[in-house]
């Protein structure tokens, strides 16, 4: 060993994986708009597709890096990134891995293919980021779409011929109710009815919410087996609604671009879930082995503290006042003990990246350019009548 820290008693855990974000809003906050945002529709209309019209090379690349900043204080060393930029398509997903490789962590990528914009651009820049990494060790492409209610019968049909063999997909499956509605009006029995009947699903597609389901959605829940992440603090937020953890207990957890911190994930399914009958061991299923499971499909030498593998490892600034000896007791110190953003040492595959407050692979200017950037986006959104 080169170095040796001593953690002085501090919480020891695997990487933490963020299994479904939005990086290109980590700009947004203290932006607002002067638009109405009464239900989900008009929050997507008057806020996020405004902002996702003007992003361009430079605010794509610094929303990457602020949201990514914000995930390694957090103990994050993974993230399953849903991007869009519809006026900046070609190329997007890799100004986004050229910040994980900078900041040194593993990343999922794809672009929100929607039929709000160019279909064709959406579906190159998925196919062709994905084919590059196929064998990649720390960055990985699916194929991302941005819900059922944004794709046509025709888009759905193109994506199914053209998405390679083996290809997971990346979707907002449910997350409100106009998402289920128009599957219904498409004539399916449900949101996964529709993407099962384009042979779009298997165990390895993510769905992040599948919040508004059917019972035939339920039931291929059960017989595809996919990947299921919840996001309830972004769900509270939108006033959505909450996944139905009696119908579906085997997901994970992401932020969904609700800042970057899966901790506070935790806490928000904690507080809006079963109260006094919450059971620990489930909560621990979901943040850590449910977790480990997923990210190994992805990346197979991850998920555990244990010889042979990445190290992956956060040290959080807390010191337990009693050792955690349990699964239920590690659950309650972390939903009742530990402060999101609170990382001591972030190490990713094998290296330091964030000690004692500080970022080991910054350069001199970029806090001052995220700023800048966030100005700019700030700037773009007002013209284009924010």
């Amino acid at each position: 060993f080169e170095e040796t820290v001593d953690a002085g008693g501090r919480l020891i855990l695997p990487g933490i994986v963020n299994f479904h974000h939005h990086l290109y809003s980590s700009l947004a906050p203290g932006i607002g708009t002067k638009s109405p945002m009464r239900n989900f529709r008009e929050i997507l209309e008057n806020l996020w597709w405004r902002l996702d019209r003007v992003l361009d090379e430079e605010t794509i690349y610094y929303s990457a890096l602020n949201g990514i900043l914000q995930g390694v204080k957090s103990g994050v060393t993974t993230i399953f990134d849903h991007h869009a930029s519809m006026g900046y398509v070609k190329g997007s997903l890799s100004i986004i891995e050229e910040v994980l490789k900078k900041a040194g962590i593993k990343g999922v990528l794809c672009f929100e293919t929607s039929d709000r914009g160019n279909v064709e651009e959406h579906i190159a820049e998925n196919i062709e980021f994905f084919e590059k990494h196929r064998d990649d060790r720390y960055i990985r492409g699916v194929f991302g779409l941005h819900a059922n209610f944004t794709l046509s019968e025709k888009t759905l049909d193109r994506i199914s011929k053209e998405r390679p063999e083996k290809m997971p997909i990346h979707i907002h499956c449910g997350e409100d109710r106009i998402d289920l509605e128009y599957a219904l009006e498409k004539g399916y029995s449900g949101i996964l009815h529709r993407l099962h009947s384009h042979g779009l699903l298997d165990e390895r597609s993510i769905l992040a919410h599948c919040i508004h389901l059917s019972e035939e959605d339920y039931r291929i829940l059960e017989d595809v087996n996919p990947i299921v992440v919840s996001n309830p603090h972004s769900n509270l937020n939108n006033r959505v609604g909450l996944i139905n953890r009696d119908r579906i207990k085997d997901f994970v957890l992401g932020t969904d671009g609700f800042g970057s911190s899966v901790v506070l994930s935790l806490k928000a399914l904690y507080l809006s879930g079963k109260g006094k009958d919450e059971d620990p061991s489930e909560l621990y299923n979901i943040f850590f082995k449910r977790s480990a499971q997923i990210l190994k499909k992805f990346f197979p030498d991850t998920g555990e503290i244990k010889e042979g593998n990445l190290a992956d490892i956060v040290v959080f600034d807390y010191i337990p006042a009693s050792i955690p000896e349990t699964p239920e007791s590690i659950i309650y110190h972390l939903i009742f003990g530990l402060i999101p953003e609170s990382s001591y040492i972030t190490i990713s595959n094998g290296r330091i990246i964030y000690m004692e407050g500080e970022f080991t692979f910054l350069d001199g200017n970029d806090m001052i350019n995220i700023r800048k950037a966030g100005e700019k986006l700030k700037s773009l959104l007002s013209r284009d009548g924010g």
